[in-house]
């Protein structure tokens, strides 16, 4: 499977994702960034993280293009205003863009399954004025609030507790990815 990962800058987020699935599978991985300069290395930050875990990983930033897009099986990018703005530059390939953690974490999908069942029962309840309506709002709200926390922190610019905390974040939501891509596939 060929998978992109996409951030801002490409020098945190998606080439320490790409580094660290790199080393757990023999996947096609590839990153970049949606307003990234060509040529960059990775980040201080991100070079010792992955150092701190026996990665060895050389990295050159590069600027998203449809080439990339068009040519992954699976674009995952680090934020929800990432995975947007990517829908909307290339929406022809919309349905394989999906951020990282939407994506990768089953418990998402069933949220979303939740939340579009919650949707119609509040409709409906508004057709027949059913006096539920305001618990059934409440019920969206809270399922609102946990599909909306798919962004991954951009770590740019903080001290090594934070690459730490991110390279942990990424690692365990990549666990879950594998796992997934491995089901797929059998």
């Amino acid at each position: 499977m060929k998978i992109l990962f996409v951030c801002t800058g490409n020098t945190c987020r998606s080439p320490m994702a790409q580094a660290i699935l790199q080393d757990k599978t023999e996947h096609d991985v590839q990153s970049a960034g949606i307003f990234a300069g060509e040529g960059q290395p990775a980040s201080d930050g991100t070079r010792m993280v992955l150092d701190e875990h026996g990665i060895d990983f050389r990295h050159s930033s590069q600027p998203v293009n449809e080439e990339m897009i068009a040519s992954a099986d699976l674009v995952l990018a680090m934020t929800q205003g990432h995975r947007d703005i990517l829908k909307q530059q290339y929406f022809p390939f919309e349905e394989k863009i999906f951020t990282l953690k939407e994506y990768a974490d089953p418990q998402f999908q069933k949220v979303w399954e939740q939340l579009k069942k919650a949707y119609a029962a509040l409709e409906e309840a508004k057709l027949s004025n059913d006096e539920q309506i305001e618990e059934k709002q409440q019920k969206i709200n809270q399922l609102e609030k946990i599909v909306q926390n798919t962004d991954i922190a951009d770590p740019f610019g903080g001290n090594i507790m934070t690459y730490q905390k991110i390279y942990q974040e990424i690692d365990n939501y990549l666990e879950l990815l594998v796992k997934k891509i491995d089901n797929r596939s059998r």
